[in-house]
């Protein structure tokens, strides 16, 4: 008998991921940034080399604009750096972004909080239970991914192929 766990899983993982956004929300301003700067000084100490802002959304899910905005900022504060051309001005879209010394002392700060936080989360799990977790939850993920994308090419079973919105709001059954 298959056992419909749909439902519970995406009402585990909605909470997991309020958590998280309400951690990063309350963290934040006593790093002195936004929550949305969080990942990104996260992963530009993850690639010393640097990164695209074109990479720094997609590794973040977040929107090309977004980041284009928001980097501006870390930029002021000293946190990042972008390579200048000749007349002074910013490089384009593809240059590397790079973490300052604040910034790596920032993203010191960042990760130490991580990995406290996952200490304490991970209290009572074995090192196998998370291994398997982070194995199955990786799977799930590409699993969702791909029914998302066929399903929006597809349209939804029961509704048949997508039909375009006409209307600002949304009919009842």
């Amino acid at each position: 008998m298959t056992v419909e766990r749909f439902y519970l899983f995406t009402l585990l993982i909605d909470g997991i991921h309020k958590c998280i956004h309400k951690m990063k929300i309350d963290t934040a301003p006593y790093f002195g940034v936004k929550s949305v700067h969080i990942f990104w000084v996260y992963e530009l100490h993850a690639h010393p080399e640097g990164l695209t802002a074109a990479e720094l959304a997609s590794r973040s899910m977040i929107s090309r604009s977004l980041v284009s905005r928001e980097i501006e900022m870390l930029l002021q504060d000293g946190y990042i750096q972008m390579p200048m051309s000749a007349h002074g001005k910013r490089k384009n879209y593809n240059s590397r972004i790079t973490l300052t010394e604040k910034g790596e002392a920032l993203a010191c700060t960042i990760s130490a909080e991580g990995i406290r936080v996952q200490n304490e989360v991970s209290e009572g799990i074995s090192t196998a239970e998370l291994a398997a977790f982070y194995v199955t939850l990786e799977k799930l993920y590409r699993n969702l991914k791909r029914v998302a994308k066929e399903r929006e090419s597809v349209g939804t079973p029961d509704a048949g192929p997508k039909q375009p919105r006409t209307d600002n709001f949304q009919q009842s059954e």
